[in-house]
């Protein structure tokens, strides 16, 4: 077998030169720093004639290590790398090599030597070296990185327009020993303006996820910098950056694989990358199969991807902690494995997200939640949700989805005990819910049901709340043309209307008394709270029709249940979560999938 090794390939590489897709051997190898996901491995490799200890594995490719697939004596094709300089205690700068891709042409158990006798190398052992002679040629690089790092970075003038690509460094490089670096990244997502309150004051902040084809990093903005930067950095873009400080990660915020964070200072400079930026990557992503997601830890972040098979209505919710109004929808996402997972998504995000297409999600860092049993996921201001994203795994879901997966039965994670999926669950009766417990818990039980409105309370059925978004407390009139609101403790000459409909519901196997908020009951209605209000107001005959017109539909309702305490007696609440007409195609093919389970015959 022939294990030609590059003879001076490393003699080349280590003054800054460039050697295509060199051959060298693996001599051994030595773990660095970090755990996990985040480890580090440093490699000694030989060209046969020189031997070096900083060779760098980049994270990916660490499987390969841990596996045994590269072993001591293999020898490989190095098919990308890049150099780096890095600031060594005592001796100035040492230039490594990070390995982000390679080939092994022949493991290490069949070679099972040390090829060639090769020699230490260094930077006083090259200084006399005659320049090797080899094939292939080497192609000598456009301008020694050396002097490009060390003579811009120390100067105190420093600006924008002197970074270029001829001094960049990895992302993976980065550590808080080094002070002399610039990166070329690309953007990935980027945080609204957040502002925070306390006793040692306020301020705001922004952050921004970083990748380059080395890896990624997450890098924080604060106070003034927030300013600077904030609108100049665009999501995609790809730029220079230089003279951040660099500072442990916290893993519980971010799910980017490096143990370091960037942090903008004022001395940071950014710079715009103008020229072809198509080698920088876009997103990295790690996909779990959605069948896999059950099994691992609640509160992990993951990556997903899936075509969107339901997206419920949006939904308002108020924090307890805050009392912020909050938005959310819910989507469920399958893919070719058989599974199915609710993704959460909120405000801005949630309000604009259009589901009628089916089109494929992928996130990134969606935090994994479990409730009574099931599992979904929930995005969080760190997570990126892209749409049809130029994904191969993407294009590989549209053919699966549309030439028959959707008609594929699956499993949904997020639909077990009785656990609302997102739209995606089986619908069930009022006696299999009771027969279930639903609502027994301490957190309350969610599940799907077609159902008739048998009757409605209309005579409280609208208020007029507190016009702050935020807040939806019924005001106090002051009788004097003020209203007041208790929770704000403030005074408002206006207020806007909201619904609280008290109802009933039936279907075959028993009825329920119902409660359905704001948007629930608009859905039900078919009229908004402002305009109902009005009628209330001007239009009694109106306002009494609009309920009249309402009994007897049938809607798929999605309700939440739980037991509640009254004057000390326990009774089931049932909140409308929301309420949508019947798709009668869809409730067909419910109808004969029931009717096969039950008789065994085909319809």
């Amino acid at each position: 077998m022939n294990n030609q090794l590059s003879q001076g390939s490393l003699e080349v590489i280590m003054n800054g030169g460039h050697y295509d897709k060199p051959i060298m051997q693996v001599l051994g190898s030595k773990k660095i720093q970090g755990s996990g996901a985040n480890e580090r491995f440093r490699l000694l490799v030989s060209d046969g004639k020189h031997s070096h200890s900083f060779a760098m594995l980049a994270t990916q490719l660490n499987d390969k290590l841990i596996t045994g697939e590269l072993s001591d004596y293999s020898v490989v094709q190095i098919d990308r790398f890049v150099t780096s300089l890095l600031k060594n205690t005592g001796k100035g700068e040492k230039r490594v090599m990070i390995i982000l891709d390679l080939t092994i042409l022949t493991p290490g158990s069949q070679v099972g030597k040390k090829l060639g006798n090769p020699q230490t190398w260094t930077e006083d052992s090259a200084v006399s070296a005659p320049q090797p002679t080899m094939q292939p040629v080497p192609r000598p690089a456009p301008a020694p990185a050396p002097m490009a790092v060390s003579k811009p970075m120390a100067a105190p003038s420093m600006d924008s327009s002197m970074l270029s690509s001829q001094m960049t460094h990895p992302i993976s490089s980065l550590s808080p020993y080094q002070n002399k670096w610039v990166i070329k990244a690309r953007v990935m997502s980027k945080s609204p303006i957040r502002t925070w309150s306390n006793a040692k004051g306020e301020g705001k902040l922004f952050s921004m996820d970083l990748c380059d084809e080395s890896g990624e990093i997450r890098a924080t903005a604060f106070r003034n910098e927030v300013d600077r930067f904030y609108d100049m950095l665009q999501v995609d873009k790809v730029y220079y950056i230089s003279r951040c400080q660099l500072k442990t990660a916290n893993k519980q915020f971010t799910s980017l694989k490096n143990d370091y964070e960037m942090t903008f200072s004022p001395d940071t400079v950014v710079s715009e990358c103008m020229e072809d930026a198509s080698s920088v990557p876009t997103i990295k992503y790690d996909f779990v199969p959605i069948n896999e997601i059950g099994n691992k830890n609640t509160d992990s972040l993951l990556d997903v991807i899936g075509v969107c098979r339901a997206a419920s209505d949006v939904q308002e919710l108020t924090a307890r902690s805050t009392g912020k109004l909050l938005k959310k929808r819910e989507v469920t996402l399958v893919d070719s494995t058989g599974g199915a997972v609710v993704l959460t998504l909120w405000g801005g995000e949630a309000e604009s997200f259009d589901g009628s297409s089916n089109p494929v999600v992928s996130a990134k860092g969606a935090r994994l939640a479990e409730f009574n049993g099931s599992k979904s996921l929930s995005c969080l201001a760190s997570t990126m949700i892209r749409l049809n994203p130029d994904l191969p795994e993407a294009h590989k879901l549209r053919g699966w989805y549309d030439n028959g997966g959707a008609n594929m039965d699956i499993v949904n994670i997020s639909a077990r005990s009785g656990a609302y999926g997102g739209g995606s669950g089986e619908w069930i009766t009022f006696s299999e819910a009771e027969a279930k417990q639903l609502g027994s818990g301490d957190k309350g039980d969610y599940y799907s049901l077609l159902g008739v409105l048998t009757f409605t309370f209309a005579d409280n059925a609208v208020y007029k709340a507190c016009p702050q978004e935020q807040c939806n407390k019924k005001l106090v009139d002051q009788e004097n043309g003020l209203f007041r609101c208790e929770k704000c403790n403030r005074e408002y000459p206006n207020y806007k209307y909201r619904l609280l409909l008290g109802a009933n519901v039936s279907d075959p196997t028993g009825d329920q008394r119902i409660t359905a908020f704001n948007e629930a009951a608009e859905a039900m209605i078919g009229k908004s709270a402002a305009d109902v209000g009005r009628m209330f107001e001007y239009d009694k005959a109106g306002y009494s029709a609009v309920f009249e017109d309402i009994k007897f539909r049938t809607f798929v309702f999605k309700f939440r249940t739980k037991m509640e305490t009254y004057s000390d007696e326990a009774r089931l609440k049932t909140t409308v979560m929301n309420a949508a007409p019947v798709d009668y195609k869809d409730g067909n093919a419910r109808l004969l999938k029931s009717i096969k389970a039950v008789t065994g015959v085909e319809v």
